[in-house]
């Protein structure tokens, strides 16, 4: 049984924190050198990316603990927290892992527009991997808020789907 509020603290700072990034990179000087923008851009991407991956794990840890005995809450989260990229078919698995009918929810949710988010949050991973092992990754602010806006909506739905009340 559930006794805390939902959203959890922790997803709630999560949420703050990559929003108060995306208002750095929103709210950019005009006079402020190229250099710097592009340095905030790749932060929103990388933080956006982490944003995701947390969420997604954070949420189906409130679940399993919320929905088991003490000792399977232990064994279920023990399976999470690994950093695995935060990539649509790993999310997909990770869903699937709990429900058949929620995974093929996540996978119709990111297939939709012609597959929009499948690929925005692809790109995400890709740039943020990219960006970590200091290869040239081309992302300027209106991708960085794109993608942080897609990660968020994705965010929302494990917010939504794992609600553990």
């Amino acid at each position: 049984m559930w006794s805390g509020a939902w959203p959890s603290l922790e997803i709630i700072h999560l949420r703050d924190s990559l929003e108060a990034t995306v208002q750095l990179v929103n709210r950019t000087p005009r006079d402020q050198p190229d250099e710097v923008t592009r340095a905030l851009a790749r932060f929103l991407v990388i933080r956006a990316c982490g944003y995701l991956e947390r969420v997604a794990e954070e949420a189906c840890r409130s679940y399993i603990r919320a929905r088991s005995t003490p000792q399977i809450a232990q064994y279920g989260a023990s399976w999470l927290g690994r950093g695995s990229n935060p990539t649509p078919e790993h999310l997909v698995q990770l869903v699937n892992r709990f429900d058949s009918t929620w995974a093929t929810e996540l996978e119709t949710t990111l297939c939709a527009d012609d597959e929009l988010l499948w690929r925005e949050i692809a790109l995400l991973v890709d740039r943020r991997n990219k960006m970590s092992h200091g290869l040239s990754e081309g992302t300027g602010s209106r991708m960085a808020l794109d993608l942080a806006a897609h990660a968020r909506t994705v965010g929302e739905w494990f917010v939504v789907r794992f609600d553990p009340r």
